[in-house]
């Protein structure tokens, strides 16, 4: 069994766990409304009367029914929320024991150079004090426009120089792991 298949099989676990969850939280809540529904509305616990040992007793199922059924449906959105993040992970990752693993790298790669030459442009027009922004993809421009706002670019306009050596540090990162991927296969 794969790295992906294993992640897919917690992810499809979790979701049976939410469902669990969810079974147990609706019953619980069901409960609590049968047995507030027994007591008129607005019903004071009489004091010293026969009734009150049990009115008491009832208050306090009540509470603790929703108590229990809010805790099962939050920790059933919980397991929801663990099995998206595992799924949306696994949409982009690249696990080596895939099939497509090196080929998915190599695209990879090109995709960080290619983006890591866009913003040397970008910069290297900055300096010479026109700044071009039409040399970003759309994605680097609403990031500029974004950092502009906030006043973080420096002065002349240009990436910041740790958005570069970032880049640099992942795309050599990722030319590592894709030579022990080759000598791995």
């Amino acid at each position: 069994m794969t790295y992906r298949e294993r992640r897919e099989a917690k992810a499809e676990r979790l979701r049976e766990w939410a469902e669990k969850r969810d079974a147990k939280g609706k019953a619980a809540l069901d409960r609590a409304h049968d047995l507030a529904d027994t007591i008129p509305f607005g019903q004071p616990i009489l004091v010293g009367h026969h009734s009150e040992g049990r009115a008491r007793r009832d208050k306090e199922r009540i509470l603790q029914g929703f108590g229990k059924g809010f805790e099962h449906q939050g920790k059933a959105e919980e397991f929801r929320e663990r099995a998206d993040n595992i799924e949306r992970a696994a949409e982009h990752a690249i696990y080596s024991d895939d099939d497509d693993a090196i080929p998915r790298l190599c695209e990879r790669i090109a995709s960080l150079e290619a983006e890591r030459g866009r913003i040397k442009a970008y910069n290297a027009s900055c300096r010479k004090g026109s700044p071009d922004v039409s040399l970003l993809d759309a994605k680097q421009q609403a990031e500029v426009a974004s950092v502009t706002r906030l006043g973080l670019l420096n002065v002349n306009g240009a990436y910041p120089g740790y958005a570069l050596t970032n880049l640099s540090g992942n795309i050599n990162r990722q030319k590592k792991r894709l030579a022990h991927l080759r000598a791995w296969m």
